[in-house]
Parts: C-alpha cells; structure tokens; sequence
C-alpha cells in the first residue's frame, strides 16, 4: 500500500468534442490543469489514437491516478448494457456507434465516462458548492448537463435538452436542419434556432442586434424550461458564442418575461436573475475541468481510505 497527499494526486481528463478533442493534467483538483493539448476531430481511430498516445507519453513521466472522459453524443452511459462506453446516434459522420471507452483501457486506472455537458455540470457542483446545477454550452450546437447531489442526471439516457421544441421569435422563419426531427417551422430544435440566428448574426446578413436578440429568446426558453422541470439551484452558461457580452442579460431579460412571476423565488427577480443565471468560472476550460473532475470523483472509495491530514492510501 502507497500513500499519496490528497494534493498530490493528478486527474487525467478528456473532453471529447465534435470539432475537436482536448486532453489534460490535473494535479489535487480538477481545476489545477499543468499540461494539455488539444487534437482536431477528423476520424475515430485517428483522434483517439493521438489522445492516447499523449496520454501514454504523460503517464511515463508523471503517472496518473483516475482518468474522464467527457464525450459528445448522445452515448450509452448505461453499465449493464453492451455498449456502454459508445458514441450512438450522433449525426457526425464516421462517429456513429463508436467505442471510446474501450481504447482507454491500457491505462488501468479508475475511470468514469459522461456527457461533455454532464461533466462541466458535476465540476460546477463543487465549484459552488450547491446541491443542484445545470450547465448549459453554447456554441457549434447547444448542450445542456444536469448534476444533483454531486453525481450527474441519468434516465432511459441522459438529458437532451438542446433538441427541445421552443418558441419561434417574431420574424424568425428558419426550418431547422436537424436530421431527426428539425423539419418542423413552429417545432424547431433549439440548437437549430440558435445555430443560425448566431450565424446570421455573424456574417451581418440580418441585423445583428435583432439576430442576437433572437439567440438570446431561444436560451431563454431553455432556461425557462429548465426552471420549471428541474428547478435547479443554478444554471451556468459557457461555450464560445456566450463570450459576446451582449447575451447573457438578454436571456435574463426574456427568462423573467416568460416565466412571468410565476416563480416565486429571490433568485427569478430582477435583482436576482445575475447570480443565478451565471457564465462559467472556468471559462473555455469548462470542459476539460468537468473530464478531470470526473476522474476525481472516479477514485473508488471501496479502496482509498481518506485520513484527517489528507493522504490518500491505495492499497494493491
């Protein structure tokens, strides 16, 4: 049996993204990362196989206790099932039904596999220390990740909330794009409504002001939604797009117009919707720090027995 300081103990962590993959080293907390790289997404068999082979090259020099991995998806995050561990359904060509978790296995270390929203929403657990939070991300699609007493919302799969049906904005005619279910005009999934009024936005073909506004309405929704179904303590916003410092008090804006009073609470007020609806601390770290939390919280108590001066003692 080793003994190892609490502060001591490096987390490997992986945020697994559609556009690109970032990996990384954190030592007595998940926010404490000392070396990262990141890889552009292009195949399977590629992508994962330069991840691992950083992670091989760091664990030589300094060796790892626990490793997550924070995916895109939808994933199987089912145990007991064969595919536990897999990329499903996504839309992402060359990524459909892919093993991930698997080809990690060299490692021998606990490991914990998520959603790359679940993740971010665990780490901001901790952060706040609150016992209910959700996370929503914001950029090339919308994801939303829910975390209650420290551990990470399951069901018949896990939350996906960036395809629910929201409110079309007064002028705002886009279809969608989504390949299962983005069709409809007055049915559109969020993330496709957000999508392209972001990019409309961007390239000015509509005013940008009015196009902002609109992505601003549909988050709000979503934040509204989330409200009234999970009444979690906090939501946490991050993600590329939420950078522009014009949006977040739009959505807190709408947020308190479509929930009305309705809401009864300090924090769906005017002066309280600013601590409550809130960006990331981690910034564009959210993920990455959410995969090393998870390592962090892999460590199986079953076998590390925590003492009052904070080691960690591993027995083998």
């Amino acid at each position: 049996m080793d003994a190892t300081p609490t502060s001591e103990l490096v987390f490997a962590g992986v945020e697994a993204g559609g556009t690109s993959f970032s990996v990384g080293l954190a030592r007595g907390s998940a926010e404490s990362i000392f070396a990262r790289a990141n890889f552009p997404t292009t195949t399977p068999d590629e992508t994962i196989g330069r991840v691992v082979a950083w992670l091989r090259e760091q664990n030589a020099k300094t060796p790892f206790h626990a490793l997550g991995i924070a995916s895109f998806g939808p994933v199987d995050l089912d145990r007991a099932s064969p595919t536990y561990g897999y990329i499903t359904t996504t839309p992402k060509p060359d990524w459909g039904n892919v093993d991930v978790l698997s080809r990690f296995s060299e490692f021998n270390v606990p490991t914990a596999f998520e959603t790359d929203v679940n993740a971010p929403a665990v780490a901001h657990l901790a952060q706040f220390g609150q016992p209910s939070c959700a996370y929503i991300t914001v950029g090339t699609g919308v994801g939303v990740g829910i975390a209650v007493e420290g551990k990470p919302v399951h069901g018949l799969l896990h939350p996906e909330m960036g395809h629910i049906f929201v409110r079309m904005a007064k002028g705002d005619d886009f279809e969608g794009t989504c390949p299962f279910h983005g069709g409809l005009r007055r049915g559109t999934r969020g993330q496709s409504c957000v999508g392209q009024a972001v990019r409309r936005g961007a390239d000015g073909s509509v005013g940008r002001r009015e196009e902002w506004d609109h992505v601003a309405y549909y988050l709000a929704q979503l934040c509204a939604a989330l409200v009234l179904t999970v009444s979690p303590h906090r939501i946490v916003m991050g993600g590329g797009i939420m950078q522009r410092p014009t949006i977040l008090p739009l959505v807190h804006k709408h947020v308190l117009a479509l929930l009305n009073g309705y809401i009864k609470v300090p924090a769906i007020t005017e002066s309280g919707i600013g601590n409550y609806i809130t960006l990331s601390p981690f910034g564009g770290n959210a993920g990455l720090v959410g995969a090393c939390e998870l390592a962090r919280l892999a460590l199986p108590t079953t076998r590390l027995l925590r003492s009052n001066a904070g080691v960690v003692q591993r027995e083998h």
